[in-house]
């Protein structure tokens, strides 16, 4: 949720009111034919209808009436690794904080290190998963959103997060590991290739897809801004 500052009030009610004191110069000049009554009566009612205006605004600003709550929700950004998912939900981060959103951010690479024992094999990955989905959900249920980016390649813990989040957006990056290898290069799938890595999903597991996905980005034909952009569109459309 946002509100106006106090400065952005004041640059509103300057702005303002120059254009009607301008208004208001012409017509008592149109009037009398005197442009210096003209001008003292034109400061005189922009100085008073400023702290009127002020005044006014700050009123409302201190009223709930007709405002309109805007729900917490867990953004759930997945695909396999080296997607975009980390800097995608970087950038939909930084737009949804200029909005004045309460918002956190998870990502796969600062939460996992918290945990080092586990480990990527599905019940691993699933408990891994489950767990921070108990996290998002704490924080939706205080009122905070939550920007969260994980592989999280399988359906049964994707679908336990959407079961205890109230507002659950899932998006998926739709992407193979081949395009990633072709178009960035990737040591990571150089390796699971060579079977010098396990449990790699988009090599030796496979991603299942769900049909419950509420946005699907195809990340070939689209740039990282494009898609934070399709992002926020969305969640202003849907949800904020």
């Amino acid at each position: 949720m946002y509100r106006d500052s106090k400065t952005r009030t004041v640059v509103k009610a300057i702005t303002w009111r120059i254009t009607a004191t301008l208004t208001t110069i012409m017509l008592v000049y149109l009037f009398t034919g005197q442009i210096q009554t003209a001008v003292e009566v034109g400061v005189l009612e922009m100085t008073a209808k400023l702290l009127f205006y002020y005044g006014h605004e700050r009123l409302w600003d201190k009223l709930m009436f007709g405002r309109v709550e805007i729900p917490p929700f867990v953004l759930w950004i997945t695909g396999i690794p080296h997607s975009g998912k980390t800097t995608l939900g970087d950038m939909v981060y930084k737009k949804l904080k200029k909005e004045g959103i309460k918002i956190q951010r998870l990502d796969s690479h600062d939460v996992r290190p918290l945990f080092p024992e586990t480990g990527f094999t599905q019940k691993e990955v699933n408990s891994h998963i489950k767990r921070v989905g108990h996290l998002t959900s704490m924080m939706e249920n205080n009122g905070i959103s939550t920007i969260a980016s994980f592989v999280s390649p399988f359906n049964e813990s994707r679908d336990f997060v959407r079961g205890i989040c109230s507002n659950y957006i899932e998006v998926y990056l739709k992407t193979t590991a081949d395009e990633i290898s072709e178009k960035y290069g990737c040591e990571l799938y150089d390796k699971a290739k060579k079977g010098l890595v396990q449990n790699v999903a988009g090599i030796d597991i496979e991603y299942e897809t769900s049909s419950k996905t509420e946005l699907v980005i195809e990340m070939g034909d689209l740039s990282l801004e494009a898609a934070a952009k399709n992002i926020v569109s969305y969640l202003k459309k849907n949800n904020l």
